[in-house]
């Protein structure tokens, strides 16, 4: 048996990081807490899978973490080992968490070593390394203003029916087909909103609205994998910053 020892970024940026240093027979099941733990993730009941990953980070085999989400060939998390799907030294794995929040992680490893190496009372899968966090992000429910009478939200109304709206609203202002399409819409639309400012509003909540970043901002550092060499410490082109 085996310890890997994972480097796993934040896609949007890579200077949010963790070191997880977890066992070749423990499973994806465990590598999934191990990072949301990592990341203060808390909310374990989401969709969530690892994807095999090759140089260019293109995503191949799916494993899963929910028994209701194999819709083929997809292998359960629980029930698959990190070991079965490490094929070379620095095999790749892509994370992607929460099809709302959208948060994709780019998984590498990073060095293999012998379990023997461990201490007596260790336990795994063990975050030795962290840095920066993830900025917090909230919903807003997506919503649509065309009159004070007519709120439409638009994740149940279809665009025919909006338009439709729209449409009824431009009529009330008594101007014809024909003053539309002449192009004395402008005009007529400027009127009614100086006659009633207040009562026309359009107004737009955006989805994945975030609030402003309290880390620092972050400075790109040369990519740490340049070197595909070894290091006499038995890293892949690593330094010692990663060491327990």
């Amino acid at each position: 048996m085996a310890l890997y020892r994972f480097r796993i970024v934040w896609e949007e940026n890579e200077e949010v990081e963790r070191v997880i240093l977890i066992k070749s027979n423990q499973t994806f099941g465990d590598f999934f807490h191990a990072i949301t733990d990592a990341f203060e993730l808390t909310n374990k009941e989401v969709s969530a899978s690892f994807f095999t990953s090759d140089d260019y980070w293109d995503k191949h085999v799916e494993i899963t973490l929910k028994k209701e989400d194999i819709q083929g060939n997809e292998k359960l998390m629980a029930h698959t080992k990190v070991a079965s799907f490490v094929e070379q030294p620095r095999q790749r794995f892509v994370f992607m968490y929460d099809a709302q929040l959208q948060l994709t992680f780019l998984i590498e490893l990073i060095k293999i070593e012998p379990d023997k190496n461990a201490k007596t009372n260790d336990t795994f899968p063990q975050l030795i390394f962290s840095k920066n966090k993830i900025p917090q992000r909230r919903k807003t429910l997506q919503t649509k203003t065309v009159d004070n009478s007519s709120t439409i939200p638009t994740n149940t109304t279809n665009d025919d029916e909006i338009d439709k709206m729209i449409y009824n609203n431009l009529m009330n202002m008594n101007l014809s087909e024909e003053d539309i399409l002449s192009g004395k819409l402008d005009d007529g639309w400027q009127d009614k909103n100086a006659a009633h400012k207040s009562d026309h509003l359009i107004t737009e909540q955006t989805d994945d609205e975030e609030d402003e970043e309290t880390d620092s901002i972050f400075d790109e550092d040369d990519d740490i994998f340049d070197d595909d060499d070894m290091n006499e410490d038995g890293y892949y082109g690593m330094n010692d910053e990663y060491e327990n």
